[in-house]
């Protein structure tokens, strides 16, 4: 009942792929890399012939390539800054072009932090030595807002024990609680860090959740990743405005 089918793909065209996070007070990263075929051998096809500019109000600067490994985010970038940002007013906009004639170009600007009003270590009444957190958000009003939780255990560069996005619809000006079941060893130490981002970043990273969930799924529904940056490609350039607790469980 066997039956073998081929299929033909059409020419594969490679395409530029950014990611860039502006941080207070902290060096411009930037990786450029290129798609890959799907089926193809796999390598890190990073793009080290770019020419990068950031725009910051009237101010125009270039991006070297600079190879860094953050280990703070986990993330290895091919393109970066010594100079920190430290004005938060201006529009950033960020154009990426390759010598092939590829290019991506992208626009942000800083959100205010995110108000924390308090966080809560809360124990399993059926068991105390687990521990559960509680983070009291309060709302901007009169506008969307969307946020990112992630929880760190013992260190900030291990992969996340929590990361979720959520958005404050129905909840516009309120004070409102997000947290997380009893499942955490008490006398653990955790980092939390709440992130207020620009909703261009909120519905990348969706985006991204849903591209990972259908990869090698056949059942599940194709996902398009969302890319808010302009031009031959797909990325992201956004600021990151987030606060950090440190918590004795």
């Amino acid at each position: 009942m066997d039956k073998e089918i081929e299929v033909v793909l059409p020419p594969f065209k490679k395409e530029l792929v950014v990611e860039c996070y502006v941080e207070r007070e902290m060096p411009i990263k930037v990786l450029v890399t290129e798609t890959d075929p799907y089926f193809d051998t796999l390598r890190f096809p990073f793009v080290n012939d770019a020419e990068i500019q950031l725009k910051r109000g009237l101010v125009l600067d270039s991006i070297p390539l600079s190879p860094y490994l953050d280990f703070a985010s986990r993330k290895f970038y091919n393109y970066g800054q010594t100079w920190a940002n430290s004005d938060t007013t201006q529009p950033l906009e960020l154009t990426v072009k390759s010598k092939d004639g590829r290019y991506l170009t992208g626009s942000t600007q800083f959100l205010p932090l995110p108000d924390i009003d308090t966080v809560e270590v809360r124990y399993s009444s059926e068991n105390d030595s687990l521990a559960g957190i509680l983070v009291w958000i309060n709302d901007f009003q009169n506008q969307s807002n969307f946020y990112r939780v992630i929880m760190n255990l013992d260190s900030l560069t291990g992969a996340p024990a929590v990361d979720f996005t959520f958005t404050d619809n129905g909840l516009d000006g309120n004070k409102f609680p997000v947290g997380t079941s009893f499942r955490f060893e008490k006398g653990k130490t955790m980092f939390v860090r709440l992130y207020h981002v620009e909703q261009q970043y909120y519905n990348y990273l969706r985006a991204m959740e849903a591209a990972a969930r259908a990869n090698g799924n056949p059942f599940a529904q194709p996902a398009t990743v969302y890319s808010p940056m302009k031009g031959g490609g797909f990325g992201i350039f956004t600021t990151l405005n987030y606060r950090t607790i440190k918590l004795k469980l």
